[in-house]
């Protein structure tokens, strides 16, 4: 299956046919998607303006085409706390060994962020800031902390050997955020349990390499413009 990138983070299903080449323009969209020759996630779409995000698959006539990201990179993919955690985990990844990473759904809450989706890049960064390439999600999964596995906790390369492992030091780590956590929600009833959600993500390293320095904002929970990744 081929792959068509667009600019944004997103495209109406119109534009998409037209910009995959499986319509000659936007106004030929209309037959096809009329007589349900269109599908988009396995799924007759008839809507032209149904909005496309990376990842989305779209078939047209039994050719299937992927929304693909044209690689734009706007956040700081941070894992941990900057210093021998950070680096630890940086080399892991540089490594192959890491491709996956867990962060608590209420970060993205607390930080206005989308949840992150299949496509979407960002630039792994080092304890000074600096960007040692640029990461991109290949899968997602929202999970409650008793659910995730073996899979997940060995997928994460920092050596746990089960999810037990993985649980112990994730709730470790996350219950220092705790105070934060109930102080910008409001909610001082607010606790770590084993159904607080999680969000999952796999990734794979697309560019290593020495690019320019990327500042690092402050440690604590995301801002918009950046993320903060336990492990």
């Amino acid at each position: 299956m081929r792959t068509a990138d667009i600019a944004d983070d997103e495209i109406r299903l119109g534009q998409f046919l037209k910009l995959a080449g499986l319509v000659a323009s936007g106004s030929d969209a209309k037959q096809p998607l009329a007589a349900g020759l269109v599908t988009v996630n396995d799924e007759v779409e008839t809507r032209r303006g149904r909005r496309l995000h990376p990842g989305d698959v779209v078939v047209c006539r039994s050719t299937a085409v992927q929304v693909g990201n044209a690689g734009s990179v706007g956040a700081l993919f941070e894992l941990g706390d900057p210093g021998p955690m950070r680096d630890r985990l940086v080399a892991s990844v540089l490594r192959g060994e890491k491709t996956a990473t867990t962060s608590l759904e209420v970060f993205y809450t607390i930080g206005g962020m989308r949840l992150p989706r299949a496509g979407d890049r960002s630039t792994l960064v080092g304890s000074a800031g600096q960007a040692l390439g640029i990461v991109e999600v290949t899968d997602t999964a929202m999970l409650r902390v008793a659910d995730v596995g073996d899979d997940v906790a060995r997928a994460e390369g920092d050596g746990f050997e089960d999810a037990a492992a993985w649980r112990r030091a994730h709730e470790l780590y996350w219950s220092g955020f705790a105070g934060e956590i109930r102080s910008r929600l409001g909610d001082e009833s607010w606790v770590l349990d084993e159904d607080t959600p999680v969000v999952v993500e796999w990734f794979r390293l697309v560019a290593p390499g020495d690019d320019a320095p990327t500042p690092v904002p402050a440690s604590g929970i995301p801002t918009s413009s950046s993320r903060l990744d336990a492990f």
